[in-house]
């Protein structure tokens, strides 16, 4: 038996939000076979079900970069931030002018303002960064919105950072400099974990927190050895369940770190890229 972890943005869902139907029967394929294939992405874990319920698709969940893991309504870990550190990173990035999410037990947090907040970013900036459109901004803000489980609160203090058990605090921004500066300041802490599924986030979690880490826990759970594990990715965040995969799928779209410790290199995302390795670069 293999155990396959798939990533979800820039990996399984094409950019209109969907796991193709070509996705969809290679990961049933596999499963046929008696692979357990997980999802292993920094959405969080009611985004993921809700995606996988409208794929009629079961499968192990590893939610907010490793953060949680679910599989058949078991939780098998949950690695929350205590309050204070929430807090603090919160503080930070307020007073930077920076959206924020909170990945909560109750879904995603964010302020009624957060929308407005990115639009008026993206005005300001689109004059003076002309390595994207407005076109790709725009949709950027849709997909945050998209999102399935998201809660809107007028005011922080709405949120409960100790009782809803928050596991990943999610910072984007059109603003290169406003980001250099947020990291250089978060980056010195020993208490979070820093990752990026692009250059516009700051992806915060628990330390014991990380795609690498959630795989390895997930194989130990179901006995299975590290010679029989795989991944498939495309951004900085996978670069960590790649160290810990003996196959290593990089997708044609992936970033070059990615590229440069996997195994094999498949199609693009819009290509239906996950599908070609399930059926070309997996032993059987």
């Amino acid at each position: 038996m293999k155990l396959i972890a798939i990533d979800l943005d820039g990996t399984l869902l094409s950019r209109t939000g969907v796991i193709t139907e070509a996705n969809q029967e290679a990961i049933r394929r596999r499963q046929a076979k008696g692979d357990l294939v997980s999802i292993s992405s920094g959405r969080s874990i009611h985004d993921i079900e809700e995606l996988l319920k409208r794929s009629d698709l079961s499968c192990p969940i590893l939610s907010g970069n490793g953060a949680i893991a679910f599989y058949e309504n078991e939780r098998i870990y949950y690695h929350a931030l205590p309050k204070d550190v929430v807090q603090e990173l919160w503080d930070v990035a307020h007073e930077h002018g920076a959206y924020v999410e909170f990945y909560t037990n109750a879904g995603v947090k964010v302020l009624r303002s957060g929308t407005d907040l990115l639009k008026g970013e993206l005005d300001e900036v689109l004059p003076h960064d002309q390595s994207f459109t407005r076109e790709w901004g725009e949709r950027e803000i849709e997909i945050q919105n998209e999102q399935f489980g998201l809660t809107y609160v007028d005011a922080i203090e709405d949120i409960d950072f100790e009782a809803d058990e928050v596991y990943k605090v999610f910072v984007y921004s059109f603003d290169r400099r406003k980001l250099h500066e947020l990291r250089k300041l978060y980056e010195p802490r020993t208490d979070i974990l820093i990752t990026t599924a692009g250059w516009t986030k700051i992806e915060i979690g628990h330390p014991n927190a990380s795609k690498g880490m959630a795989l390895t826990q997930l194989a130990e759970h179901h006995d299975i050895p590290q010679s029989d594990i795989v991944a498939i990715g495309d951004n900085l965040n996978d670069i960590s369940m790649f160290e810990v995969a003996e196959t290593r799928i990089a997708m044609g779209n992936a970033v070059d770190p990615l590229k440069d410790i996997s195994t094999h290199i498949t199609k693009d995302v819009e290509a239906d890229g996950v599908a070609y390795a399930l059926d070309h670069y997996i032993d059987n």
